[in-house]
């Protein structure tokens, strides 16, 4: 921010994700691109939408998936250099009706990403269990290409968890973009880390200024791959020494559902959501990763297995001898 006159100053304030994860705001400041977004669908006003309660709460569902990169391996052939990497990806859901919750629908796959378009599965042993570890082959040669892969399978099942979990009953929020969701139900995209503004500097201005429960209008984000319509959501509180966007969320479905649809997602979205906002205390990505999905996290690694021990089961298999 430029400084206006001698008496101006420009604060720095803190960003209370742990820093041990990426920023909340990736925002690049030299972007300004706003082309494609409508943001006059909901609202030709842009002022913050406060939200009634909800007096009907469906069934909740609230999708998540981790991933982790168990070793890296090479081989060199007569073609040269081959990277590849194990890794393993898990996905299920949180449900939440009244005062209960429960874990469903989580499932673990293992891969063998082997660039250079080779595929191989491999079996480790972890005691009497057998670890598959599925052949994947990639068309990639980098290891941060083979991380990209994974990624990619970490997000199909997910999608796969919100198929499933998707019915007329029940609300789900999947956490990050509906990029692989093709079901035309009741489903919204939890985005808590904002690496694009989509909005001009005075509409955003909004934003930053969003009290807990209120809601930007829901504007139209058109890219002719996946059109949706969008709305900002302050989740949680701030300190005074957070930064503006702290507690801040963006939601999104697809637009193919409606504008009335959307607008009545967004509404039951805000009215919900803040009653799942995490605290410093529990969650080194507060207030934004919400509750569910923060526990839904560790549970999900706690079935990915003891990453030590898969490592030796690896180390063991590849001293025995993998080909590809």
């Amino acid at each position: 921010m430029p400084l206006s006159n001698e008496n101006s100053r420009t604060l720095l304030q803190l960003d209370p994700w742990m820093p041990e994860y990426e920023g909340s705001v990736e925002i690049d400041p030299a972007d300004g691109s706003v082309s494609g977004v409508d943001a006059t669908v909901e609202e030709s006003s842009w002022k913050a939408i406060s939200v009634p309660p909800v007096h009907f709460v469906p069934a909740l569902y609230f999708i998540d998936g981790v991933r982790r990169t168990d070793a890296r391996v090479l081989a060199w052939n007569a073609g040269g250099l081959i990277h590849g990497l194990l890794g393993t990806v898990a996905a299920g859901s949180v449900r939440s009706e009244g005062q209960h919750a429960r874990f469903e629908g989580c499932q673990v796959s293992r891969f063998l990403i082997v660039g250079g378009g080779h595929k191989r599965s491999a079996t480790m042993r972890v005691g009497n269990m057998r670890v598959e570890f599925e052949g994947f082959a990639s068309m990639t040669t980098t290891p941060a290409e083979l991380g990209g892969e994974l990624q990619e399978l970490m997000r199909q099942l997910e999608a796969r968890v919100a198929e499933w979990a998707i019915g007329d009953d029940r609300l789900v929020f999947i956490d990050g973009p509906l990029a692989y969701i093709s079901s035309l139900g009741p489903v919204v995209g939890v985005i808590k880390r904002i690496s694009q503004p989509y909005l001009d500097s005075n509409r955003f201005e909004l934003v930053t200024s969003l009290s807990v429960g209120e809601r930007t209008p829901v504007f139209l984000i058109s890219d002719g791959k996946r059109d949706r319509y969008s709305w900002y959501l302050r989740v949680g509180d701030r300190r005074s020494f957070d930064h503006v966007l702290t507690g801040i969320v963006r939601l999104e479905v697809r637009a193919v559902v409606g504008l009335e649809s959307a607008r009545h997602l967004a509404n039951t979205s805000a009215a919900l959501l803040v009653r799942f906002s995490s605290t410093g205390t529990r969650d080194p990505r507060a207030p934004q990763n919400l509750v569910p999905i923060g526990a839904l996290e560790t549970e999900l690694r706690r079935r990915m297995g003891d990453p030590l021990i898969v490592r030796r089961a690896i180390e063991h298999r590849i001293f025995e001898g993998v080909e590809l």
